[in-house]
């Protein structure tokens, strides 16, 4: 084989081109669709909104009420993060 290679002036490399490089981009993967992080985020907004109404409306505010707000705007800042939105971008 190395004789019949060399009496056309080729090298087994010549049989092997190396491979093209993909440079093709893949597709941006998000652990979730858009429309769950959505739907999770509107109804983490609506608590907040509920309980800004009612201490705007001087309702007494429990502890329960209080972690319960903490574990929304937890919840939205966990669902930005999972879509891929940062606060500076």
């Amino acid at each position: 084989m190395h004789d019949v290679l060399a009496a056309v002036d080729l090298d087994i490399s010549d049989l092997f081109p190396p491979r093209a490089i993909d440079l093709r981009v893949k597709p941006e993967r998000r652990p979730f669709p858009a429309a769950d992080v959505l739907r999770a985020i509107g109804f983490e907004a609506l608590v907040v909104a509920v309980a800004a109404v009612a201490l705007l409306a001087g309702e007494p505010f429990t502890g329960v009420d209080r972690e319960r707000l903490i574990l929304a705007v937890s919840r939205i800042q966990a669902a930005l993060t999972a879509a891929g939105v940062t606060r500076h971008g």
